[in-house]
């Protein structure tokens, strides 16, 4: 998995991650997050928007989702966009 992400990075110039919203319940946090990217080859820029479920416990993330869909993430935690 960390090779895949490697790759995945170093065909970008730059990618950076920008927070939008948090929501928690419990031990749980949705993140909606704003991905924005220029490929390295080509030099196009990508804008995606997604969210990311995390489950901390004890100061220590457990796990962490990805959802291409920002609303599917809150629906995991039992929200609403």
């Amino acid at each position: 998995m960390q090779e895949y992400g490697e790759d995945y990075l170093a065909t970008f110039d730059r990618m950076t991650f920008e927070p939008e919203e948090f929501r928690e319940t419990d031990d749980q946090v949705v993140v909606l997050v704003t991905r924005r990217a220029r490929a390295r080859r080509s030099g196009s820029e990508m804008v995606v928007r997604n969210g990311h479920l995390w489950t901390v416990r004890d100061g220590s993330i457990l796990s962490m989702r990805s959802f291409p869909d920002p609303g599917r993430a809150l629906e995991a935690l039992g929200l609403r966009e």
